[in-house]
Formats: structure tokens, C-alpha cells, sequence
């Protein structure tokens, strides 16, 4: 595929988009079981697969897109100083209800409602890569962490090998960690999707308030919430939505997950403000939305089809995170990618 000079392409698991299908299919019905196999351990109704526990859910945020956006970047609704309603849910990234002060990966979603029934989803997680380099892979990953704690390790080397399992589990550490807020926290999407005419990109959001140094309180399993909403009471929270353009194969993959697209290869371009406007986060009426906002199923098939997913991680994503949502919501979510055929090209 020629972009603006610059060659990319998508490979498929299996070598065709066919065979690969078949193979998303089966990872749609394993997370099922996985799901399952949660609910039954912890006795409860089955729940998100991951990032079950909401830290906050606003539905009152502002998406404005940067007045100098450069041009190559304008693409469908992302035109210059355009502005939206958005809706935010931060989460811990276990499929436990666990303490905020728990070491854990932290996500973040945010749905961009560019009209009456149109909206675009960004998925994001506060460290750069995946543990995964593809689909297969993360859900092998999965499927032996709903095991036996105990056979974690050995079951990872004779799956993936000493090497990958070295890898996988030092990414793993390494972004399951406690931190002070989520108003100081930083945001990957970790997979690429199409931008326009200007190619792949990643995403980041970048929180514009300063770390402070503070340790979480542990006598308190909201901690992260009730921080988050005395920052909200005092003023707004803001990011800044970048972008990495991609650059080659090798420093900015499409299809492994696990390679870090590094800002010295390619500079993160500002693109938008996210701007969670002061407000009482403990009002009947905000914890009305945020009520709401939890069960809101987020997929980044969510989207206009100049903003297309790209790569194996994407494509399964649009699946798995559908079934996933049928299964603890009882129904189809709302939108859940189907608005746009998995393997559907933009129009040339």
C-alpha cells in the first residue's frame, strides 16, 4: 500500500484474511469461557474479561481537536479547532474488583460523539506496549493466567520458550505497578489504526498535570477514584491526544504489539485537548453517569472508516471485545465495531 511515499501493509495470521477469521472466531469463544471460568472463581455474574473495575466515567468531557492541526493530519471530523461531547471511563485493568492501590495496568476509553449516532472510540492502557506480540499469543497468554497461579511460569516456557516468556513476563511487571493518579498518568494505544491519507499511526494521551510524588492510600480500595475527584472539584483535568506517524517496519511496526514505536523515531504530533471539566464527581448526577458510562461496551471498531484499526491485535480486538461484552452484558452492545466490516478497505 502506497502512503504519502511510504510503504506499509497488513499481514494475516494464517496467511490469508480467511484463514485468519476462522482463527478470531475461536478466540471469540475462548474468551467466553475465560469470562466463564472468572465469574464462576469469584461467584459473581460474569463481567468485563478485562479492566472490570471503573476508576471514574464522565459524560460531560470536551474533545478539541488542536486549532493547528497540521494538514496532513486532517482527516474526516478531525478538522482544525472542531469540537465534541466526550464521554471517559478509567479502569484498573484486572478482571477482579480490586483495591486501587493494588499494583495493576490502568486503561483508558474515550468515545468522541461526533454526531447524533456516530462515535469513535480510543482505547488506551498507561504503558506503551503490549505483552503480546499478536493475537494467538495473548490469548495463550490469557488462557494459561485464569490457570493454576502456581503452573503460571512453567506453562509459559513450554508454550512461548524461556525468551518470550522472559519478555512477557518483565512487560507484564513492569506495567502492573501502583501509581498516584490518573490525572499524571500517560496513555498508549499500544496497535496502530489508519489516519486519513497520512497512514498508521499510534495514539497517546498525555496528561498535562505534573506528578507529584504521592502514595497511595491504601486503607482506601476508591483511592484512585476519590483522588481524581478532589482534583475535578478544584478545576479542570486536562490531556493532550498525539499521535506517532508510522515510519518503517522495523522501528514502527504494524502487526507486534510488543515493539515500542519510540518517540526519537517518531515525535509525538499534538492533535486534540481532553478536558474533564471541574465538577463535583460525588453528585447524584455524576455518579448517575458514571453508572452509565460503565456499562458502556468500548471497541476501537468503534469509529469512522477513515480511522480503520490496523493489525492482527486490532482485528481481533473487534471480535473478542464484542463477545465479550454479549457475554456479561446479556445483549449486543451498542455499536461494537459492526459498523465497520472487519476487513473493509477506506475508498480509494
Amino acid at each position: 500500500m502506497q502512503t504519502n511515499k511510504i510503504l506499509w501493509k497488513e499481514e494475516y495470521a494464517g496467511g490469508s484474511e480467511q484463514a485468519e477469521r476462522m482463527l478470531i472466531d475461536g478466540y471469540a469463544r475462548q474468551i467466553l469461557n475465560i469470562q466463564r471460568h472468572i465469574a464462576q472463581a469469584s461467584n459473581k455474574s460474569p463481567d468485563r474479561t478485562l479492566h472490570a473495575k471503573v476508576i471514574a466515567g464522565v459524560m460531560n468531557a470536551r474533545f478539541s481537536v488542536s486549532p493547528h492541526l497540521p494538514a496532513e493530519l486532517a482527516a474526516g471530523y478531525f478538522q482544525p479547532a472542531a469540537s465534541f461531547t466526550a464521554t471517559i471511563r478509567f479502569s484498573n485493568a484486572s478482571p477482579m474488583h480490586m483495591p486501587d492501590a493494588r499494583a495493576d495496568m490502568r486503561g483508558a476509553a474515550i468515545r468522541v460523539h461526533i454526531g447524533a449516532d456516530e462515535f469513535h472510540d480510543f482505547l488506551m492502557t498507561n504503558y506503551p506496549v503490549s505483552h503480546a506480540r499478536d493475537a494467538w499469543q495473548f490469548m495463550e497468554v490469557a488462557k494459561i493466567a485464569t490457570g493454576s497461579k502456581r503452573l503460571i511460569p512453567l506453562r509459559f516456557i513450554m508454550k512461548f520458550g524461556l525468551g518470550e516468556t522472559i519478555r512477557i513476563i518483565k512487560n507484564v511487571r513492569s506495567g502492573s505497578r501502583a501509581i498516584e493518579s490518573i490525572a499524571t498518568e500517560q496513555f498508549w494505544s499500544r496497535a496502530p489504526l489508519l489516519w486519513g491519507d497520512a497512514g498508521p499511526v499510534r495514539y497517546t494521551l498525555i496528561p498535562t498535570a505534573a506528578k507529584s510524588g504521592r502514595t497511595a492510600n491504601v486503607a482506601d480500595v476508591n483511592d484512585l477514584a476519590n483522588e481524581l475527584g478532589r482534583r475535578a472539584a478544584q478545576g479542570d483535568i486536562r490531556y493532550t491526544l498525539a499521535v506517532q506517524r508510522y515510519v518503517s517496519a522495523d522501528k514502527t511496526p504494524i502487526e507486534d504489539g510488543s515493539v515500542e514505536w519510540r518517540e526519537s523515531d517518531s515525535p509525538f504530533i499534538s492533535v486534540a485537548t481532553v478536558t474533564i471539566p471541574a465538577q463535583d464527581l460525588g453528585s447524584n448526577e455524576a455518579l448517575a453517569d458514571r453508572q452509565q458510562v460503565d456499562k458502556m461496551a468500548f471497541n476501537p471498531w468503534n469509529c469512522p472508516l477513515v480511522f480503520r484499526p490496523l493489525g492482527g491485535l486490532n482485528r481481533a480486538r473487534k471480535a473478542v471485545y464484542s463477545a465479550s461484552a454479549k457475554g456479561w452484558l446479556g445483549t449486543q452492545a451498542e455499536g461494537s465495531g459492526h459498523n465497520n466490516p472487519i476487513h473493509e478497505r477506506p475508498p480509494k
